[in-house]
């Protein structure tokens, strides 16, 4: 008989979904707008003009050696920057920078590269990977097919290793891991420590990799721009040359995308010494082509801040909203002493507007 009963489709009985929840809307009346409004603007003015000093103390020599490729043999003055030589030899495709640190730079020091123009954060290509492949935990029977166009060689079917549009677009340009100073001291940078630890638990390491493809090496090659930015792939994967990618950290950087198209990525850092003032000498290894999606390319020698690196804009945003907050409780003080305004007053609402305006009306009439 229960069975046979007509199903009531009403909502349960309770608080939530009887809408009877307890809520509090703020009645705002010049008793707690204006302290607020004068709270956030003493407020927020000294922080931000603390702000916007710690980001001017940053340090920082930024430097764009995109056209270096037709720099000269010998060091002549760069054609954006005369303060800063520099050469290039074509039998190695090195660019050398010559530039000058003009102040102590603090550690620790970062290395940044610096691409504009290039769109990391496009949705085909941000999904442009497979984890599978990259975990090293089983052999992918077929990859992933929004590793498309970059899956397999056309010719041979061999999927590619890494596949994705992600990894056959990484950076291949080769920073020296020392600055030469003019007498020869040399300002060491690390690559290690550069990517974040969480990330290292995303690849397989090398052994993992040699075991799940065993003899099969062959069977897998390596993105195109790869053999063609790393000489070591040029000729494919060996057991010797098979990258790690558990411990590769400039990979591990790279797969993380950004989200605009003007970017800079760590290269590397210095966390042990100061960077001295003198003239400097860095060896580049010139092999990402930005041309060919009209982008530049430069390097970022930084310190950081409390607030991070070299950026003024949150401190601007605070000595802003500070400075309006100020206003607007300064006018809002004087319009309240000058014609204050009593609260609760019945006159004001909607409708004791309208039969006021009609009680007038009637009266002009008479």
């Amino acid at each position: 008989m229960a069975d046979n009963q007509p199903k009531v489709n009403k909502p349960k009985n309770n608080a939530i979904r009887q809408q009877r929840l307890k809520a509090w809307q703020p009645i705002l009346t010049p008793k707690n707008v204006l302290p607020t409004l004068f709270f956030i603007g003493i407020a927020f003015i000294p922080i931000g003009i603390g702000l916007f000093i710690a980001a001017t103390k940053v340090n920082e020599f930024q430097f764009e050696y995109t056209n270096c490729k037709k720099a000269p043999a010998q060091f002549t003055a760069t054609e954006h920057d005369k303060n800063v030589q520099w050469k290039y030899v074509n039998e190695t495709n090195t660019c050398t920078v010559k530039f000058e640190i003009k102040e102590t730079f603090k550690k620790p020091v970062f290395f940044y590269y610096r691409l504009t123009s290039f769109y990391q954060n496009h949705r085909s290509y941000v999904k442009s990977y497979d984890s599978t492949q990259l975990e090293g935990k089983k052999k992918p029977d077929s990859l992933n097919s929004n590793c498309d166009p970059v899956r397999f060689e056309e010719k041979t079917k061999y999927q590619y290793f890494p596949c994705g549009l992600i990894a056959n677009s990484m950076f291949t340009d080769v920073f020296a891991n020392e600055l030469v100073n003019g007498n020869n001291t040399k300002y060491e940078l690390k690559d290690k420590g550069i990517a974040w630890p969480s990330d290292a638990d995303k690849y397989g390491s090398k052994d993992d990799f040699l075991k799940l493809y065993g003899d099969d090496l062959s069977k897998i090659r390596p993105p195109p721009h790869w053999q063609t930015g790393f000489p070591e792939f040029a000729n494919g994967y060996t057991k010797e040359n098979f990258p790690d990618l558990k411990n590769w950290e400039h990979f591990q950087v790279w797969m993380r995308t950004a989200g605009l198209p003007n970017f800079r990525k760590l290269y590397s850092k210095n966390e042990d010494a100061d960077l001295k003032p003198g003239v400097y000498t860095l060896d580049i290894t010139n092999r990402y082509d930005v041309d060919r999606y009209g982008g530049t390319k430069s390097f970022v020698i930084t310190t950081t801040s409390i607030i991070g690196g070299k950026n003024p804009f949150l401190g601007i945003a605070y000595v802003f909203v500070g400075f309006i907050s100020l206003v607007f409780g300064i006018i809002f003080l004087i319009r309240h002493l000058y014609k204050p305004r009593k609260l609760g007053d019945h006159k004001y609402l909607s409708w004791n507007k309208a039969s006021a305006a009609a009680t007038n009306a009637d009266a002009g009439d008479r």
